[in-house]
């Protein structure tokens, strides 16, 4: 058996750019990597059954984190005085930690289109297999903690429908 979650937004899903994690025997490895190849830009084999599940959760908890980061600068920049436009460019052009989530997100929260790329719910619930593993793991995860309470806040305010990065109006609402 092999698992083989993706990484990427509905966006990349159209575009065909998705990237499959594959994990499971090595054996037929390249049978299933062929078959996935057409439904993807790339297939990343990481080893045995589950490798592929445990990329795409150390791919979350640092996208679940870092988006939680990004709304939280984002509105402290606003809330400081700086315009939106400036803030996103910071993000998405001057910091040193500028990433491709920054570039799909920042604009995001500049418009605040939440049109959903990747549903908050589902980032939730990422966080929360992240937190079950760490804690079978005995693994001190305080980051992802902070990040999966702040998404289960954004889902209670109405929000689990809409692109994770919504996350963005829990901060606004700071005095």
């Amino acid at each position: 058996m092999y698992d083989a979650p993706v990484v990427g937004t509905s966006i990349f899903a159209q575009q065909r750019k998705l990237v499959v994690l594959l994990g499971g025997p090595e054996e037929k490895r390249e049978l299933v990597e062929d078959l996935l190849k057409h439904t993807a830009s790339a297939v990343v084999y990481f080893g045995g059954n589950g490798s592929g599940l445990y990329s795409k959760l150390v791919n979350n908890l640092m996208v679940g984190t870092y988006v939680a980061a990004l709304a939280e600068a984002f509105n402290l920049g606003v809330k400081a005085g700086l315009s939106k436009e400036q803030v996103e460019r910071i993000l998405t052009q001057l910091s040193s930690v500028r990433s491709p989530t920054s570039e799909l997100k920042a604009p995001k929260l500049r418009t605040e289109d939440y049109s959903t790329q990747f549903a908050t719910k589902h980032m939730r619930k990422d966080l929360e297999i992240v937190q079950g593993e760490a804690q079978r793991l005995g693994l001190f995860v305080p980051m992802s903690s902070l990040a999966l309470q702040l998404y289960r806040l954004a889902e209670a305010s109405g929000m689990a429908e809409r692109d994770f990065s919504s996350i963005y109006e829990i901060y606004k609402k700071s005095k």
